[in-house]
This record gives structure tokens, C-alpha cells and sequence, in this order.
């Protein structure tokens, strides 16, 4: 065909977009697009690429393991696109040209045009060397095939060349074009191919997460699966569980199973497991034979199919899958990875025997000797053996050393404890050691410390080669048997250390053994995939996530063919595990418990915004707003119900003290009293100054009476806490010394001592005595401004002539008032200064003591001795330079020291009756502050300056100080710096031996004068003479250089002196100004909206002091027996206390209504009632129906009486029976459907146990009676106490060690195995964070639980160590909680869950019942329960990420957590109108009662 025109225009681009459609305008396609079509070059290299092979060089390098070699491209579909249109330019020729691989220049694309619904849209690619062409062509339906809309569509215009075309998986197209021309008639043919490249093993290059997304549409395009494979939302834990292989029972092969060297007796299910086992390794059981043999290799490839059968475009068979997104013709390669996978997960549930289980394995299959060539070539020039490695957490290596030693003497088992303090020599002797064993243990600990032995160096380049040969772990130098995990779940996603070391481990077979694999989600299993190098999914996360996500039905294949699953539920009727009972049993708290758990209960609904019955008390309260409030609040509360210290908050909350034990019950109320005590002083403090305030808005002014009024008001009530707080000091003094005690801190009042004495001084600042001191304190400042300002009142009415006629009785009377008002003033700020006072002038009076005496420091004269020779002349000459120096600065030092002790005795202000405070004293004593520090430092710098004469050593500290004093001095600032630089000045002029010898050098230069003269000198010639001169000046400066040192130090310390005694004068004086500053007059406005504020505040504030007083009545007198009488607001002892404790909880009798009450009030009076009757009567009467005080609401405080007695539950709703009642019906006790009855007799057994000492809490109180109890009715049983607090534990030790129970905690070195060798050790204390996973504590048949749980996961790991197999003695399980607390809600809300996995919930009326209902469940339907609890679980997120806080309960339960049983209390038909018939007949009661009283008057 000629050259067309269209090549001579190369590289010049057409417009940017042309549009051919159907009407007469646009239907003519121009000739410059024909012409670009026809100039496209044709290329043959396409039919090449369709024969081609994928490179071998694209192969991932972590799959070079099985050698083979990529098949051919895969074509998946054909289509067409065709169009006809006239010709814009008439051309009188035909032709046709074809063009190969147009794609490779063009691309293509099918889309919405602008003159039509379908349009193809062609454009040049980059490369194309003819220009840029962007033109779409209006197409009809019939011109486009479907198959070439859906090619591209899954190409997304890539069709063409690509740098990836011949890398197996690669997706490509070619597009060929056929043009014609016939006249003015112009057609266009496309033909679209789409191909596959096949990857024919799982060890070549997977595609990528991007490359996923283009396969995918290609699947779904091309090879649709019928219905979808999988659901994202439905995926759980449980899908692993369900697909676990379960052994049938009626493998009889397996029953003839016997396994040489075990000493022990395998139950049916265990010998199915153990035939799996062998399976997974290569193995089987042969009944006919009695022994082992290798499973036929037609039964040993896998049952897993991940493929599909498809067909390509010729109609052949093609295999595609949707995990993988890869298409072959061939998936053997990939069958035989599968196959090729030696171990599995076994994952039995827990105390089903796993241990045992895997022992028979080791013995049964042992390696074979020789080994069989292929395992020779996959661990050439490894040290091949029999051993079996075993890693497991620390807490279980020695269960299963133990294990291994009672079950199969015969093992020779070593203990491996790493290489980290092997030398490089001695790895190979190590290597050989662990080749001679049968059974090698370490740790999770020591299996990740030799990450860094096991892995390749990573290859970087160096300067210089290895100094020393990197030691290698001997871990990686053997080629093991068989690897085993216990509790693999460890090893998590496969990314932790441990999973590391896991992989590059050689071995055979990979097992990895747990209960619990998924943690969280089905995601965790990666790292078990890991483990037993599964490929493709453990290298390629891609195929993984594909998996887990899509494609649930090859999920189910995969971990049915690798894990095995037994349940209790199971195998129940096989294993014959001794019953198991369990009981709850209610406690009510203590009256000191309860009052402090609801305090805490209504401090967490006020933070929460909610009412004491959860009601919102905000308008849009949404629960998320306060999820972290609730969160914490709950874990508080539920912490309180065991005791009131356990936790960092509640520690704080009482007084925290690492020194001092966990307290006691009477230690609680005794800090609770404190407490309210320390509240009630400070809001009254707050009451008391708002109303002093209030009255000087009203002083001078018309209104100063009404100021009065209030002052005088108020003074009264600080003279009551005067006097109060002097006694409280004079019971603590005479508690601490007696009644001298007393007297001789009453003589300190009045005569200031010169003598101190340490343990005064100590008992002043320490202990109850400075408390009481404190309290003193504050109410004599409150009490000086209540008298200063009525003595200011008393001024202003007699000074106003309009008020009080001058001259007359009354103008007398106000001036005596007001005169004694400011002595009395005076008196008590003295008083309140007094201690400031008291430490000011002992130092003052010791100063002064020193001065009279003359005992200050004596700084010695210097002197030189007559005696000079000619050479020790020069000597002499320094000497006495030097000496004239320092005794100069003595001098000096002298006139500054005497100047700073006049400064220092200067009388304190109040102290001199004639002088009035100005109220500008703290600012007088800050200039002579200033004045002495100036002072201290330069006679510092002096002193500093006195010893570098001396010694010859300079004090850099000094030297750098005084510079930067200097400095800022220059600039203006710091303490007086004119007199600071004055005395600096002096300082330096005066300095000693500038640029002289120091005394000590004088003393190097007379030695070495000596010592030269003493070698040439006779006993008559001159230079003797001049060495005894030497030897006399040497000794005699020597001496005074003693003499100087002494002085030296002792005017540092006198200097120090100086400083503490300036301090405490400043001190004093702050204290001072802080006194006068409180009687200033107030500033700002005195408007009525003001006022109004102020009296609003006012009532605020005595509302919330009569609500701590009336808190505080009922803690005094929680632990006495019922009140009849009024009484004095007094603190109750805690010996009356302990007497009285007992009787807290006794039934109350409302004297208004006479019926006993449990739901009460307590008065600031100190009497009870029930709460309806008192509410109603305070409105109508506003006193007390008794003693006729006056109150109001909030002088009424809550209280809860219940009866102090144990009870268990029972099945009926809101019933319980308690330690002394019996069924009120002769008929059968039905049993809970979880927790049983327990017997009501034995139940007062245990509560009737007398316990000497104090008591901790009501909980520890219980589980110590119940465990000595246990001692008498079950001798020798050991017990496992379980909560999910460590810090409860701990108050248990204490508790235990007072009552000498013995016990062992897992968080004691050997604590386990004490527990299990020593019959001395009773209980073992286990807590929710021990990694206790596979423990086997089959020795204990009782489990307490101290707490209800939500997550049930976590009560199960404490009951499984008991209940399991192994156990010889009936199990019981003690679940303890505290009714009327968040541990009934908790417990209700974990029962009902319980009970809907055993399909026991019918309604929800039944939902809400506090226990279900119901005859007791089999064992089988409650072990199923149980296991589901375990398989729903996300056991990870079992215990919340705060160490200190307990198990983490899902944002939905919170508010049931808190409320749950205040809402269920509050159920029940006809609850309402009972309520209200109730309050009517108090209130009738009420008034009836008064009448009464009126008429016995």
C-alpha cells in the first residue's frame, strides 16, 4: 500500500477532542483520524507473548522451595467493537489494512458519548511516535459485544504493552484493529483477546493487594461464582471452632491403640486424638499390626480444594481460584503444599489432656534411622535426631517436666535455659548434648532472646571483616523431629519474637498446642499458619486477608484438615470427671462498707449526671459522653466491694501510706471519720468567711447594725470552734504525755522557752497533735476577724453622731466594747502567731545568748615568730604579708557579723505592746531580708575568699555565685544590690593574699627548705641553723593553720545559722501580713445584686455543711445500737466502735410509724426513721418528731440497714434464704439453673466461727471462716482463690498470715509448686492477669471466686485449673458477692447470658429475672455453656489495658453494670401504689404520734 500522508505529519497533534456521531453534521469521520489508524504500525510481538513463558527471575525468593517452571498464558475472553461511517474527504480507492497489537499504541475505552448513550473513546498512548489522537466515536448497541466491554472494563484501559506481561499471574490484552476503506465508506474491526498468565505452584509470585483488585473484577466478569462466598460481619471466632475436626466415636481402629512407655491409661477420645496426630505427621495406626506405619500416599494428599473448574476461550479446562486470584492448568503443585504441611493445631479444650496427648505422640512416632532421603535434602549438613523441642511459658515448664517424668519415666527430657552465656566453643558441644535427648523444654522467654542467634546478620557492607565469629543459637544447628507450642496463642499474629524464632527453626513437624487459638478474631490464626509454614498463607498476608474475608468455605477446609477440637460437652460421658457443685452466697456489707460504698455510689451518679436510679438528670445525656466516667467509676465501686483499699483511687481517697498495712474495718471508720471531719471544717470554714464577707458589704454605711448583727452571729459560732479545737489538742496531748503534757504545752503559751526540745518539736508537726494544732489554728483566724470586725462595727456606730450621742451611756458602752474587742483581737493574733513566734525567738534568744556570752566564733590573730633565718626570710616576708591580710578581713568580718546579729535581734512587731501593726510588716521585713541576704552571701564569699589563703583552694561554687550576683546587681536586680555591690567592693579590697603564697604553700616551701638544708648541714654550720628555723616557722604555721581551718568551718555553720533564723523571721512575718490582710476592708462593689449572690452562695454552701454534718452523725453512730435519746454531736470512739460494731445492722423502729424499717434517715440529732414518714413530717413540722430541733432537708441523711447475715441464692426471683431460715415450704428446694443452694445449716456453721481481732472487710471476714471452716469439714482439701484484682490478693495475705492459713500465690518464685508438694500451703491465690493458661492444679477441689465476673472467660481459666482431668475429688466453686451493689448487676447480667447459649430463655420477662429458673442443668448443657462463652470471647480484650483496673466490660453493659439491680429492686407490679399507700399511712402515723405527744404534756 503506498505511504499515506499521515506519516509525513508524525509528532504533530490534532485537536483535543473530535466527536463523530450519527446526524449529517457529525457522522463523517475526517480523514486525519483515518488516516492515524492506518499509520499505526503492526506488530507480531503480541502472537509472541502468547506463546511466551513467564521468566524464571520473577519468582519470589521466599518460594524457591519446589523447582518448576511456569506454564503458558490462559486465554480468558474474546471480543469485538466495530464501526462504519462515510468519509469526510471522497477518495476514488479501496483498501484494508490489519494492524497487530494496535493496543500497544492505542487505548481503548467504551463510555457515555456526547451526541449518543455509547460511545468508544480512542487515544494515543505516550509512546505512540504518530502524535496525540483523542477522538470518540457514537456507537450502536449491536457494534459492541459484551465480552469486549467486560475486557475493558477489567483491563481499565491497560490493554497493551506491559512490563509485567511475562511474570506468572500477569493480566494482558491485545487488541488487533482491521481498517477498510471502500469509496466514501470507511470501517474499523477491533478484536480484544484478554489473557491470564498461569502460575502453576504456590511458591512463585502471588499477586500483590493492588494486582488483587484487577483479578478480582476479572473473576467476577469472567468466572462468576454463583452465589458469594463469604460475609465480612458474620465472621468470628466461632467459625474456627466449628471447623475444627472432631474424631468420630466409632474409630475402632483407634481404640486398639497402646502406646509403649506410657504409664498411664488414654480415655477413648484421647486415642482418636492421638490417631489424628500420627495422621498429621505421616502416620497411622494399624490395629492388625499393633503399631505405626506410614499412611499411603493416595490417602495422604489433601482434602482442601481452592479451586475452580473454568474453561478459556478454546474451551479447555482451566483451574481458578478465588483465594489465591491465579488460574492454572494444573493444581497438583498446589494439593500437594497442602499435603506437604507435617502437624497441625491441637486444640483441645482446657484440662482435656493435651500434655498427655502429645507425650503419647513422642512415643509412639518416633524419627526413623536413617532418615529418608527427601528429609536429607530439605536438612542437609544439619545434626539430624529423634528430639522433640517443646516451648511453653515458664509458669508450666515444670508441669510439664513433671508430667513427662510421671507418665514416661523412659524420656530423657533436658531443659534448655539459651545460649546467651555459652562461649563459641562450647555451641557445638551444646548441639551434640540436645542431639542425645529424646524431649528438649525451654521457654517462650528464652525461645525470643535467641532471635539474634537464630537469625542471619543482615548483609550490609563493612569496613572491616568480623573481629569475632557471630555465635548461632543451637536451636537453628539441629534438625528436630517435631516443634511444639504450648499455648501457641502466644505467638499471636505470627509477628512477635517469638514467632520469628519459630520459623527459621528446622524440623519435621510443627505443632502448636492451645485451647484458646483465636484470641480476638480469626486473624490470630496467622501466626499458628506460621508456625507450620503453610504456604502461601503465611508469607503472602495478601492471600490471607482474601481468606479470612471472602472465602469462608476454604477457610472451613483449611482448619478442618489442621486442627482438632475435643469440648467437655463432648466427651463428658468419656473422661468420668468427678461433680461439680456451685454455690453463690450473699453477704450484705458492714454499716461502715455500706456508708462508704454509697458515698462513692453517689458521688459516681453525680459525675455521671444521672439519679441514684440511673434516671438522666440532664437533658440530652447520651450514654457515650460518659462511657470513661462510668468505666472508671464502675471498677472503683466494684473494687470498694472488697475492700475500701484496694485500688490507687480508694487507697488515696483514704490517706495512702506505703509504710502502714491495709486496714481494717475499724481503721476505715476511723479514717472516714477524719475525713468528714477534715470536710465539715472546711466548708464551715467557707460558710463562716461568706458571712463575714456578706457583713462587710454593710459596714460603713446606714446598715453597719446589720453587720453587727452578723459578725456577732458569727463570732459566737468561732468561739464554739475555739474552744472545741483546745480540747481536742489538750485530749491529744494528754493521750500522747498525760496531764503534765498538758500543763507544760500550756506553760509554752505563755513563756517562750530557750531550750527546744526535739520530740516537742516533733510531736508539734507529726501525728494527731499537729492536726489538732492545725484545726486550732484555722478556727482562731476565723475567730480574729469575727472579733476585729465587731470591734470595727462597735467603732463605726460610736464614731456616727446620728447612731450614738457622743458622750452618753451608750457612746461608753460601744467604747469599752470596742476597745476590748481589738485587745481581745490583739490576744488572738498573737495566739495564732505564736508558734511562728515561738521557733523566731528561740533562734533569736539563742543568738542573743551567743552574743552576751560572747560564744560566737573567735577567728585567732595570725602571727609570725621572731625567729628568721637568710633563707627562710623570703618565706617570713609572704607569710607576714599574707597574715596581715587575713587578720585585717577578720576584723572586717567581725564588724559585718556584729551587724548581721543586730539585724537578727531586732523585736519582732507584736511583740512590743506599744506598737500597733501598720499592716506594711511583711514589706518592713523584706528590706531587712534583703539587707541580711546581702550580708549572708558576702560574709559566704568572704569566708570562701578566707580559705583559699589558707588552704591554697578556691571555691568555684562561690566564686560563680558571687559573679552572677554581680552581674544582676549591675543591672538593677536582686536583694539590695547598691549595698550588695558596696560590700562586694570591700570585699575585694580586703581580700587576703592577692597574688601571695597560701598558709599551706608556706608550709610546702619551709619542708622543702628543710629537706634540702638537712642534706649538706653539720651540727655547727649555718644551714642547720637555718633548718631548725624552718622546722620551728613549719610547725608553728602548721599549728595555726589548724587553729584556722576550725574557724573556718565554724563560721559556715554560724553563717547557716544566721540564714535559718532570717527564714523563720520571714516566716513570721508573712504569717503577720497574711493576719492583717484578712481584717482589710473590702473592695468592690456593695449593690443589691451583689448582696443577692452573696446570700444565694450563702445558702449553698450552709446546705452543703448541714448535708456533711448529717454524713458525719450517721458514720458515728453507724456501729451503736438504735438511738432513743438525743445526743451530743461527738466524735464515737473506735473502742465503742469494735464493742458495738455487731449491732449496726439491727432492725431500727420508727418511732412515728412503730414498724421496723430497713430504708432510713438519720438526723443531725443523731435519731432515726423511715424514710417516707420523716420526709413527709419535715415538710409539715420542719423539726425532729423527738428532741424538736430544728431541721431541714438537708439535715436529713439516707441510711440503709440491712440484717448482717449470709444468704444463697435461690432460684425464685428476689428470694434468697439465709444462714438461719429455712424454706417456708415442707416441698423438694429446687436448685439455680448455674449456682446451686447451699445447705443453710452449714451456712451458719461458718458465719457462727469466731475470729480473734479486728475485722477486714466482710468479704475477707467470710472467706476466713469459710476456709477454717473447710479445714474441719473437708480435712486436707486445698483451695484456689481467684479474683480479678491483685491488690485484693494482697489484703488476703494479710488476712491469712494473721489467721495462719497457709497459702502460696502464682506470683511467688515456686509458688506453684509449693502449692502442690507442701501440705502446709491450704490455698493458692490466683489472680486475672497470671498467665495460668494450662495449669494444672488438680490438687485443690475449691475455687472461691471473690467477685462475680461479666466476662465468664475469665472465671472459667480459674475453675479449669481444678476441673480437668486428672481430678479425683468432687470440685465446688464459691462465687461470692455483695447484695444491693453493681456485684448483684453484674452477676444477674453474666447468669442471663450464660443461660441464652443453654437456649434457656424463653421471654424476656425471664430475661430480667435476677436468676433464671429452672431445675438444676445437666453437667454436659452447662459444659457447653461454658465453651461458648470461651469460643464468643475476645480474650485479648478480656482484661481492660490499665493495670490497676479490673476486666474490661463492654460500653452497652455499663449502665446495667451501675443500675441494673436498682432498676430490678424497683420492678414489680403494684410497686407504685404500695409506695404511695405506704407514705399515707406514715404521714397519718406521723401526726398521730404528735398529737400524742401534745396530750402527755
Amino acid at each position: 500500500m503506498p505511504r499515506t500522508k499521515a506519516t509525513t505529519r508524525r509528532g504533530k497533534g490534532l485537536a483535543p477532542r473530535v466527536a463523530v456521531g450519527f446526524d449529517d453534521e457529525t457522522d463523517a469521520l475526517p480523514s486525519g483520524i483515518l488516516e492515524y489508524l492506518l499509520a499505526i504500525p503492526s506488530s507480531d510481538a503480541a502472537q509472541a507473548r502468547r506463546d511466551a513463558s513467564p521468566s524464571d527471575s520473577e519468582r519470589s525468593p521466599k518460594r524457591r522451595k519446589v523447582e518448576t517452571r511456569p506454564g503458558s498464558c490462559v486465554s480468558v475472553a474474546k471480543g469485538q467493537i466495530s464501526f462504519c461511517r462515510r468519509c469526510a474527504e471522497q477518495a476514488p480507492t479501496s483498501f484494508a489494512k490489519t494492524v497487530r497489537d494496535a493496543g500497544s499504541h492505542l487505548g481503548f475505552r467504551v463510555r457515555t458519548g456526547h451526541f449518543t448513550d455509547l460511545c468508544l473513546s480512542i487515544s494515543s498512548r505516550p509512546a505512540c511516535p504518530l502524535g496525540s489522537l483523542l477522538t470518540d466515536i457514537a456507537l450502536e448497541p449491536q457494534d459492541v459485544t459484551e465480552n469486549a466491554r467486560r475486557i475493558l472494563e477489567a483491563v481499565r484501559c491497560s490493554v497493551g504493552s506491559s512490563s509485567r506481561q511475562c511474570s506468572p499471574g500477569a493480566i494482558w490484552s491485545v487488541a488487533d484493529m482491521l481498517v477498510k476503506r471502500d469509496g466514501g465508506m470507511a470501517s474499523v474491526e477491533l478484536s480484544f483477546e484478554l489473557f491470564w498468565n498461569e502460575t502453576p505452584s504456590p511458591y512463585l509470585s502471588l499477586r500483590n493487594t493492588v494486582d488483587r483488585k484487577v483479578s478480582q473484577a476479572l473473576i467476577d466478569s469472567f468466572f462468576p461464582t454463583p452465589k458469594p462466598t463469604g460475609d465480612d460481619a458474620a465472621w468470628s471466632p466461632m467459625d474456627f471452632y466449628d471447623a475444627a475436626y472432631v474424631p468420630p466415636k466409632d474409630d475402632r481402629t483407634s481404640r486398639t491403640i497402646q502406646v509403649p512407655g506410657l504409664e498411664a491409661t488414654l480415655f477413648p477420645y484421647q486415642k482418636r486424638t492421638l490417631q489424628w496426630l500420627l495422621r498429621r505427621e505421616g502416620m497411622q495406626w494399624s490395629g492388625a499390626d499393633s503399631g505405626v506405619q506410614p499412611v499411603p500416599k493416595e490417602n495422604a494428599m489433601s482434602a482442601i480444594d481452592g479451586f475452580r473448574v473454568a474453561q478459556d476461550t478454546e474451551g479447555n479446562a482451566v483451574f481458578v481460584s478465588d483465594v489465591f486470584q491465579i488460574i492454572t492448568r494444573d493444581a497438583s503443585l498446589y494439593r500437594q503444599a497442602d499435603a506437604a504441611v507435617k502437624g497441625g493445631i491441637l486444640a483441645e479444650e482446657m484440662g482435656l489432656g493435651k500434655t498427655i496427648e502429645i507425650i503419647g505422640l513422642i512415643l509412639l512416632n518416633r524419627r526413623p534411622s536413617p532418615s529418608a532421603p527427601d528429609q536429607t535434602k530439605t536438612e542437609a549438613g544439619l545434626e539430624q535426631n529423634g528430639t522433640t523441642l517443646i516451648v511453653t511459658p515458664e509458669s508450666l515448664r515444670p508441669q510439664w517436666m513433671s508430667e513427662m517424668a510421671r507418665h514416661a519415666p523412659n524420656l530423657r527430657v533436658k531443659h534448655y535455659r539459651g545460649c546467651k552465656e555459652l562461649q563459641e566453643d562450647e555451641v557445638e558441644e551444646t548441639v551434640a548434648e540436645l542431639a542425645t535427648y529424646d524431649v528438649v523444654i525451654t521457654t517462650y522467654a528464652v525461645f525470643s532472646a535467641e532471635l539474634h542467634f537464630a537469625l542471619e546478620p543482615p548483609q550490609r557492607s563493612r569496613r572491616y571483616e568480623r573481629a569475632y565469629p557471630r555465635k548461632v543459637s543451637p536451636l537453628v544447628k539441629i534438625s528436630w523431629w517435631r516443634l511444639c507450642l504450648d499455648e501457641a496463642q502466644m505467638i499471636e499474629n505470627g509477628h512477635t519474637q517469638a514467632a520469628a524464632v519459630a520459623r527459621v527453626i528446622p524440623r519435621i513437624s510443627s505443632w502448636g498446642i492451645t485451647g484458646t487459638p483465636v484470641k480476638d478474631d480469626v486473624g490470630d490464626l496467622l501466626g499458628l499458619l506460621s508456625l507450620l509454614r503453610y504456604e502461601p498463607y503465611c508469607s503472602a498476608s495478601q492471600v490471607w486477608q482474601g481468606l479470612i474475608k471472602r472465602h469462608k468455605p476454604v477457610f472451613q477446609q483449611i482448619f478442618r484438615s489442621i486442627s482438632l477440637r475435643h469440648t467437655k460437652a463432648l466427651v463428658r460421658e468419656e473422661i468420668l470427671l468427678p461433680p461439680q457443685k456451685r454455690h453463690v452466697i450473699n453477704m450484705p456489707f458492714t454499716a461502715v462498707e455500706e456508708q462508704h460504698y454509697q458515698s462513692l455510689y453517689k458521688e459516681m451518679a453525680r459525675e455521671c449526671n444521672l439519679g441514684l436510679d440511673g434516671a438522666p438528670m440532664v437533658e440530652d445525656w447520651k450514654p457515650e459522653d460518659y462511657e470513661d466516667v462510668m468505666r472508671v467509676w464502675l471498677n472503683r465501686l466494684r473494687q470498694t466491694t472488697l475492700h475500701p483499699e484496694v485500688g490507687m483511687y480508694n487507697r488515696r481517697l483514704l490517706g495512702f501510706s506505703k509504710a502502714r498495712p491495709m486496714r481494717t474495718v475499724d481503721e476505715v471508720l476511723d479514717a472516714m471519720l477524719d475525713q468528714s471531719e477534715n470536710a465539715i471544717r472546711t466548708d464551715e470554714r467557707a460558710y463562716l468567711s461568706s458571712r463575714l464577707a456578706r457583713g462587710q458589704l454593710y459596714e460603713n454605711s446606714p446598715q453597719v447594725r446589720e453587720a453587727l448583727t452578723i459578725w456577732e452571729e458569727v463570732r459566737a459560732e468561732t468561739e464554739k470552734l475555739v474552744a472545741d479545737a483546745r480540747t481536742r489538742l489538750d485530749d491529744a496531748i494528754r493521750e500522747h504525755g498525760g496531764d503534765e503534757a498538758v500543763k507544760r504545752a500550756e506553760n509554752d503559751a505563755l513563756e517562750l522557752p530557750y531550750e527546744s526540745d526535739d520530740e516537742h518539736e516533733e510531736g508539734e508537726t507529726k501525728g494527731r497533735i499537729g492536726e489538732c494544732r492545725r484545726r486550732l489554728r484555722s478556727a482562731l483566724e476565723l475567730h480574729h476577724k469575727a472579733v476585729f470586725f465587731c470591734a470595727n462595727a462597735y467603732f463605726q456606730i460610736r464614731d456616727n453622731a446620728e447612731m450614738t450621742e457622743p458622750e452618753s451611756d451608750e457612746f461608753k458602752r460601744l467604747k469599752k466594747l470596742e476597745d476590748d474587742g481589738y485587745e481581745r483581737a490583739k490576744v488572738i493574733r498573737r495566739e495564732i502567731l505564736r508558734e511562728s513566734n515561738r521557733k523566731a525567738s528561740r533562734l533569736m534568744n539563742e543568738i542573743a545568748r551567743k552574743a552576751s556570752n560572747q560564744t560566737f566564733t573567735e577567728i585567732p590573730e595570725l602571727s609570725i615568730k621572731s625567729e628568721r633565718g637568710i633563707e627562710s626570710g623570703r618565706i617570713i616576708d609572704k607569710l607576714e604579708t599574707l597574715y596581715g591580710g587575713l587578720n585585717q578581713q577578720a576584723n572586717v568580718l567581725d564588724d559585718w557579723r556584729e551587724e548581721v546579729v543586730q539585724l537578727l535581734l531586732r523585736p519582732l512587731v507584736d511583740e512590743d505592746e506599744d506598737v500597733e501593726t501598720t499592716g506594711e510588716e511583711l514589706g518592713d521585713s523584706a528590706k531587712f531580708q534583703e539587707l541580711l541576704m546581702v550580708y549572708v552571701q558576702v560574709l559566704r564569699a568572704a569566708i570562701a575568699d578566707r580559705l583559699d589563703a589558707i588552704s591554697g583552694q578556691a571555691n568555684e561554687l562561690v566564686r560563680y555565685e558571687t559573679e552572677t550576683s554581680i552581674k544582676l546587681a549591675n543591672e538593677g536586680g536582686g536583694p539590695a544590690p547598691e549595698k550588695l555591690l558596696e560590700m562586694l567592693g570591700k570585699r575585694a579590697e580586703i581580700k587576703p593574699g592577692l597574688g601571695q603564697t597560701s598558709m599551706r604553700g608556706a608550709i610546702s616551701d619551709f619542708r622543702g627548705l628543710q629537706s634540702r638544708l638537712a642534706r649538706d648541714a653539720s651540727e655547727t654550720s649555718r644551714e642547720a641553723m637555718e633548718s631548725k628555723i624552718a622546722s620551728g616557722q613549719m610547725k608553728a604555721t602548721q599549728a595555726q593553720l589548724n587553729e584556722q581551718n576550725k574557724a573556718a568551718l565554724s563560721l559556715e555553720s554560724e553563717i547557716e545559722s544566721f540564714k535559718v533564723a532570717m527564714n523563720t523571721r520571714l516566716e513570721y512575718y508573712r504569717q503577720l501580713q497574711a493576719v492583717s490582710d484578712a481584717v482589710l476592708p473590702r473592695d468592690g462593689p456593695a449593690s443589691e445584686d451583689v448582696i443577692a449572690r452573696m446570700k444565694l452562695a450563702e445558702e449553698d454552701l450552709r446546705r452543703k455543711l448541714s448535708a456533711a454534718e448529717a454524713k458525719h452523725r450517721y458514720r458515728q453512730f453507724s456501729a451503736t445500737s438504735p438511738i432513743c435519746e438525743a445526743a451530743p454531736l461527738t466524735r464515737v470512739s473506735v473502742l465503742h466502735l469494735k464493742e458495738a460494731g455487731s449491732k449496726s445492722n439491727e432492725p431500727r423502729m420508727c418511732v412515728i410509724c412503730q414498724t421496723p424499717f430497713v430504708t432510713g434517715v438519720l438526723t443531725v440529732c443523731g435519731h432515726q426513721f423511715c424514710k417516707e414518714c420523716m420526709t413527709l413530717w419535715v415538710k409539715a413540722h420542719h423539726n425532729c418528731p423527738v428532741c424538736k430541733k430544728g431541721l431541714k432537708p438537708s439535715n436529713l441523711h439516707d441510711i440503709t440497714i440491712k440484717p448482717q447475715q449470709l444468704q444463697v441464692r435461690s432460684d425464685e426471683p428476689g428470694r434468697a434464704v439465709a444462714d438461719d431460715q429455712t424454706p417456708r415450704s415442707p416441698q423438694k428446694r429446687v436448685e439455680t439453673a448455674i449456682y446451686s443452694e447451699f445447705n443453710s445449716e452449714k451456712l451458719a456453721e461458718i458465719t457462727n466461727i469466731e475470729l480473734d481481732g479486728p475485722s477486714f472487710t466482710t468479704k475477707v471476714d467470710t472467706l476466713v471462716r469459710h476456709l477454717l471452716w473447710l479445714r474441719e469439714s473437708d480435712p486436707g482439701a486445698k483451695t484456689i482463690v481467684f479474683s480479678q484484682y491483685r491488690d485484693f490478693l494482697n489484703v488476703l495475705r494479710n488476712a491469712f498470715r494473721r489467721f495462719h492459713i497457709g497459702h502460696a500465690s502464682i506470683d511467688d518464685p515456686q509458688g506453684t509448686a509449693k502449692f502442690k508438694e507442701d501440705p502446709a500451703v491450704e490455698v493458692f491465690l490466683l489472680h486475672a492477669r497470671a498467665h495460668s493458661s494450662g495449669l494444672n492444679l488438680v490438687n485443690a477441689s475449691h475455687v472461691f471466686l471473690c467477685e462475680p465476673l461479666l466476662n465468664t472467660p475469665l472465671e472459667l481459666q480459674a475453675i479449669a485449673r481444678v476441673d480437668r482431668i486428672g481430678q479425683q475429688h468432687e470440685t465446688t466453686v464459691w462465687l461470692y458477692l455483695v447484695s444491693g451493689t453493681v456485684e448483684e448487676s453484674i452477676y444477674n447480667l453474666s447468669v442471663r447470658r450464660r443461660m441464652e447459649h443453654m437456649g434457656r430463655r424463653s421471654n424476656k420477662a425471664k430475661a430480667r429475672e435476677a436468676t433464671p429458673t429452672g431445675n438444676h442443668l445437666p453437667d454436659a448443657s452447662f459444659d457447653a455453656a461454658n465453651t461458648l462463652e470461651l469460643e464468643h470471647a475476645a480474650l485479648s480484650r478480656l482484661m481492660s489495658k490499665d493495670r490497676s483496673a479490673g476486666e474490661m466490660v463492654d460500653k452497652g453493659d455499663l449502665w446495667e453494670c451501675l443500675f441494673g439491680h436498682v432498676a430490678a429492686a424497683g420492678e414489680g407490679p403494684q410497686g407504685g401504689g404500695r409506695l404511695q399507700e405506704k407514705a399515707v399511712m406514715c404521714y397519718m402515723a406521723g401526726e398521730a404520734a404528735e398529737e400524742r405527744r401534745l396530750e402527755n404534756r
